[in-house]
């Protein structure tokens, strides 16, 4: 059962960790206890089906060597990360386009891992387990505590292990699952009415940005000049607005829908502001560059066309996933020239792992960090990684902004949480920190615009200077394209 664990661990899952970044030696230890944490997982797992049926056990190990295989071969040629997104592409594309990624290489490679898999699983055959030794149960019971360990739901080992090879075949899958049924659940619509009543045709663009906070904002006040594109674009930058919740399964949801803290649980049962410009015969369009995750995976699909940018990106890629493969689709939507649209773009933003989400271009502050642990980074590396992605956002937001900007149009800002750096000892998010529930907004609104809706810029003048709750956007965007129906409550309006 080790040498089967091994096998696999050797040939393919190591190919997870080909690009994770190494600093020092405690680096490549981390490495080296994740990868050995994932081959004893392996080896529990597979102990308990040999202790089954030693058949049954040769199977399953074979078809786990085949995909294994099938995943190591891309994740080395083109860093390609198993996600349900793939799936997606799999399912739903005519079968001629995923016909053209099976190549001889991809053949042979998988034919010569499955047949040696094969052979070392047939050992498995010649030993007849005596169930009447005590040495049998004991190993049982190590497997047995071993799964139960490193399998525990919502555990600390978990995640690390089910997204790696050839445990994310299952977690992927059963995600998928998970997500078709979340997309195919029919949620009621919430607006009796939804009428349009615009004097020009109006382009709206939400931008749903991912861990910015407002304090390393120079529009902010703050002592590097990280956002001189939308300072010049005359951005209104809104700094004191706050988020219920500090990662993005919940936050998204919340601030897409007319969820409030008194009424949280809207953000799982009703549909967001894109079903209100469907309903108003509206154009919709989302381009999301995250992976699709269940919680929010349903507002994705809302829009009549949905175009999911890095496909092959998962949060354990650490080569470049930028937003800039954003904006070709993008720009090729404003081209289709809709008489009146709305655009939503779910952004990378500054994600961690910092380094991937800014081009190289856009290392501005060195030295950057070179380990993924927090632990073996100087603080200062921390925060000039971080400052190059607001760099690479202010550079994202007014490539956005420039093609609209002789329209009537509108692009509203948000992101989903804010990020801790240091403050109280704590980095990152999605731990509790006053400073992870402030994010950061802004709205840009063409001259166009202005002339059309000057109550709406005066108002939005007049909130600059307010507090927020990201429970503002839902509303904000329906005022946006000058919608009016039911659902909309002014009062939480920005352009109120």
């Amino acid at each position: 059962m080790i040498l089967c664990a091994l096998y696999i661990a050797l040939t393919c899952t190591i190919t997870d960790f080909l690009s994770t970044p190494i600093k020092s030696f405690s680096d490549i230890v981390f490495v080296l206890l994740h990868w050995s944490t994932i081959t004893i997982a392996l080896f529990s797992i597979l102990t308990l089906i040999s202790l089954i049926n030693k058949y049954l056990f040769s199977a399953i190990y074979t078809i786990f060597c085949f995909l294994s295989a099938i995943l190591a071969y891309f994740r080395y040629t083109i860093n390609f990360s198993f996600n349900t997104m793939i799936l997606d592409i799999v399912f739903q594309n005519d079968i001629v386009v995923s016909a053209d990624m099976i190549t001889i290489p991809l053949i042979l490679w998988v034919i010569i891992i499955s047949i040696i898999g094969y052979f070392i699983s047939s050992y498995r055959k010649n030993y007849i387990l005596n169930f009447k030794s005590a040495t049998t149960y004991v190993i049982a019971i190590i497997a047995l505590c071993l799964s139960i360990i490193l399998f525990y739901p919502n555990g600390r080992f978990t995640r690390p292990i089910c997204e790696r090879i050839p445990f994310n075949i299952i977690n992927v899958t059963s995600k998928y699952i998970s997500q078709r049924q979340e997309i195919e659940t029919e949620r009621p619509r919430q607006c009796k009415y939804a009428n349009s009543v615009n004097q020009d045709s109006t382009i709206v663009v939400v931008v749903i940005g991912e861990a910015l906070r407002p304090a390393n904002m120079s529009i902010n006040g703050y002592h590097r000049k990280t956002t001189p594109n939308i300072e010049t674009l005359g951005v209104v930058s809104l700094d004191s607005v706050f988020s219920d919740y500090v990662y993005t399964n919940r936050s998204v949801p919340h601030l897409m829908t007319r969820a409030t803290s008194a009424n949280p649980e809207i953000a799982y049962t009703e549909r967001s502001f894109i079903d209100v410009y469907k309903a108003a015969g509206i154009p919709t369009t989302t381009i999301a560059n995250q992976d699709a995750e269940k919680p929010y995976v349903y507002f994705i699909n809302e829009a009549d066309s949905v175009i999911r940018s890095n496909q092959t990106k998962t949060v354990y890629n650490f080569d470049k996933w930028l937003d800039a493969d954003i904006l070709p689709h993008y720009n090729n939507i404003l081209k289709e020239n809709h008489k009146q649209q709305l655009i939503v773009i779910h952004t990378i933003g500054s994600h961690w792992w910092y380094n991937s989400h800014y081009s190289d271009e856009h290392e501005i502050f060195k030295p950057t960090m070179r380990s993924r642990i927090v632990s073996n980074c100087d603080s200062m590396e921390i925060v000039n990684s971080y400052d190059n992605t607001v760099i690479y956002t202010d550079f994202i937001i007014s490539e956005i902004i420039k093609p609209l900007q002789n329209k009537n149009a509108i692009m509203i800002y948000l992101s989903d949480h804010g990020e801790a750096l240091g403050e109280n000892n704590l980095w990152l998010h999605a731990s509790e920190s006053e400073i992870m529930h402030h994010t950061a907004a802004m709205i840009w609104m063409s001259k166009k615009y202005i002339e059309l809706y000057p109550n709406k810029y005066e108002a939005l003048l007049l909130n600059k200077t307010q507090k927020h709750k990201t429970d503002f956007l839902y509303h904000t965007a329906i005022d946006a394209g000058n919608i009016k129906s039911d659902v909309l409550d002014s009062t939480l309006s920005l352009l109120n």
